[in-house]
């Protein structure tokens, strides 16, 4: 399993501390360095290596 999957999984088992909100498609998180305060990531519930590999309607 990669990084980002285990943090999904993290997500989903209520244990990661950088989760800030649930949308449809993925999650919204605090990035864990903050070299520049607030920076944060998306995470497609839908992992994939690269972008082109979603499903058309998902992006």
């Amino acid at each position: 399993m990669c990084l980002i999957c285990d943090r999904i999984e993290m997500i989903k088992q209520g244990t990661n501390p950088y989760f800030v909100k649930e949308l449809e498609t993925g999650y919204v998180v605090i990035g864990d360095n903050q070299h520049f305060k607030g920076y944060t990531l998306f995470l497609c519930k839908e992992h994939k290596t690269e972008l082109f590999q979603l499903e058309y309607n998902q992006k």
